[in-house]
């Protein structure tokens, strides 16, 4: 019986990952990108919600009809907006937590960041 609860442990420890942390993006791997349109000051397409783990890499990338400013919360990254140009930020995520992106000068709202733990 001893043996059977001694290898019952071990397995659940091995499959469970006993003390693992946030997992870590792969060297190599491809960042989460996210991509918005936003057309008279409005989000046209892209995802209302962007969630990704902490120690991702990501990108969020928005063309606009007019010149602004692409800002993360939060991070407080940046992005100079041509308007006809895609413009972006690429940052790792490593703040857990959730965070408002949006164009600074029209005001649009492009999405919500999520960070999990």
């Amino acid at each position: 019986m001893r043996r059977f609860v001694v290898a019952l442990l071990a397995t659940l420890l091995v499959t469970t990952g006993c003390g693992t942390t946030a997992p870590q993006q792969q060297p190599g791997a491809a960042p989460e990108v996210a991509v918005f349109t936003v057309t008279g000051s409005k989000r046209t397409s892209g995802p209302d919600r962007v969630e990704v783990a902490a120690g991702r890499t990501v990108t969020i990338q928005v063309t606009t009809d007019a010149p602004d400013e692409l800002h993360v919360h939060g991070y407080d990254r940046t992005a100079d907006v041509v308007a006809g140009q895609p413009a972006s930020v690429t940052f790792t995520a490593d703040i857990p937590g959730v965070f408002e992106v949006e164009l600074h000068h029209s005001g649009a709202a492009l999405t919500e960041l999520r960070v999990t733990a």
